[in-house]
């Protein structure tokens, strides 16, 4: 019996290094990932982080977002993910303070969506302050709040600090993503959406068990 025993350990063992090393075969360092010159503090160190770096004015960001969308219903809850809107598109930077307006008042979950329909799907241009705050309103933010929140110190500071990080992890365009601050997912070398969310997964996992 004892024999037996040891035996079922031994193939599971075995088992689960195959599966290990299948998984470590697939998904290669400078192909599938880079790891990162300098590594970056993370929001919650107690989860591993995972940082999509968009823009609403980024036609493949909207394209890409009921698969997020999707994979946050069923991502593993060690992972904590966090959202970083990038300056450097054409008229990124009043969406990227739009962003941290409803970060702000709480209101991502009933405003991210819709505002990247109004500029995709219903082709709104909501590209400027005036025009965001009327969005806004559909919502019940009054014009004056979104306007002081738009240009408060506290945005300010978030969209400067979005920029740095974007310019520290050398984001090379959107959707993008860095898990834990260590590595960037090299988006162009994966063949399907799927392999994205596997890449991620890999890397985050890699990182809770200090693989």
């Amino acid at each position: 019996m004892l024999r037996f025993v040891t035996a079922l350990l031994m193939s599971l063992g075995l088992a689960t290094a195959a599966v290990a090393a299948e998984e470590h075969a697939r998904f290669a360092v400078d192909t599938h990932y880079k790891i990162l010159d300098v590594p970056g503090n993370v929001s919650d160190p107690s989860k591993v982080e995972v940082r999509e770096f968009f823009s609403y004015a980024c036609p493949h960001c909207y394209s890409l977002e009921p698969a997020i969308d999707a994979w946050l219903e069923s991502k593993p809850d060690f992972i904590d993910y966090v959202r970083t809107p990038v300056l450097f598109l054409r008229n990124a930077e009043p969406l990227a303070r739009a962003y941290y307006v409803e970060e702000t008042l709480g209101l991502t979950e009933e405003i991210h969506a819709p505002l990247f329909d109004a500029i995709h799907k219903h082709r709104e241009p909501l590209f400027n302050e005036p025009a965001l705050a009327n969005f806004f309103r559909k919502y019940g933010v009054d014009p004056d709040k979104f306007n002081r929140l738009y240009s408060s110190f506290g945005v300010s500071t978030k969209v400067r600090q979005a920029e740095a990080l974007t310019k520290e992890y050398k984001i090379p365009g959107v959707p993008n993503f860095v898990v834990n601050g260590k590595y960037l997912v090299l988006r162009e070398n994966l063949k399907t959406t799927d392999e994205l969310f596997e890449v991620i997964e890999y890397l985050a996992n890699k990182e809770k068990t200090g693989g």
